[in-house]
């Protein structure tokens, strides 16, 4: 994610995201909380788990990971970037896809970061491939969603670690 991107985000959106608190337990994520930001046309917000529990959710094998949202200036198409923390000395890939709140099922596969990465650092969903029909980019109807985050590691997926939520308006 680009500075540009981050420094976009205003102390309203950060303000009205702070009431927001999602905790982490083992490999899930707690529900996502009931407040939301409506993004309308011409519009951008940005938001992190982190922002509000102030921490990464703790998964398994020394990997800690976060979920972020992008809604671009048009208001409704969404990227997802996945912050990380990985001491296990293995290296997973990272993906995100997007959940409908009201529904509870996935509205989209954001696909996975690119690479097998250790470390610290950051990765955006879609770069590195994933299931049919993935893209790093969604024209999301209007509804409200959480990006929910993940990893795999040994042939098994990991995660669930759910952003704030975001509401986009009719478009």
């Amino acid at each position: 994610m680009s500075l540009k991107k981050a420094l976009i985000v205003s102390a309203a959106v950060a303000a009205s995201l702070a009431s927001s608190l999602l905790t982490a337990s083992g490999a899930h994520a707690a529900t996502p909380s009931s407040s939301t930001h409506v993004v309308s046309p011409a519009y951008s917000a940005y938001a992190c788990r982190s922002w509000t529990t102030h921490n990464y959710a703790y998964i398994t094998n020394n990997i800690s990971i976060d979920s972020c949202y992008w809604v671009e200036n048009n208001g409704y198409t969404i990227s997802a970037t996945i912050p990380f923390q990985n001491y296990s000395g293995t290296g997973v890939v990272y993906c995100a896809h997007a959940i409908n709140v009201n529904t509870g099922g996935w509205a989209h596969d954001f696909g996975c970061g690119s690479g097998v990465s250790t470390g610290q650092g950051t990765t955006v969903a879609g770069t590195g491939g994933g299931a049919p029909g993935y893209s790093e980019y969604w024209n999301a109807p209007a509804g409200t969603y959480v990006v929910s985050t993940g990893f795999w590691l040994n042939g098994h997926y990991y995660g669930d670690v759910q952003s704030p939520r975001t509401t986009i308006g009719a478009h």
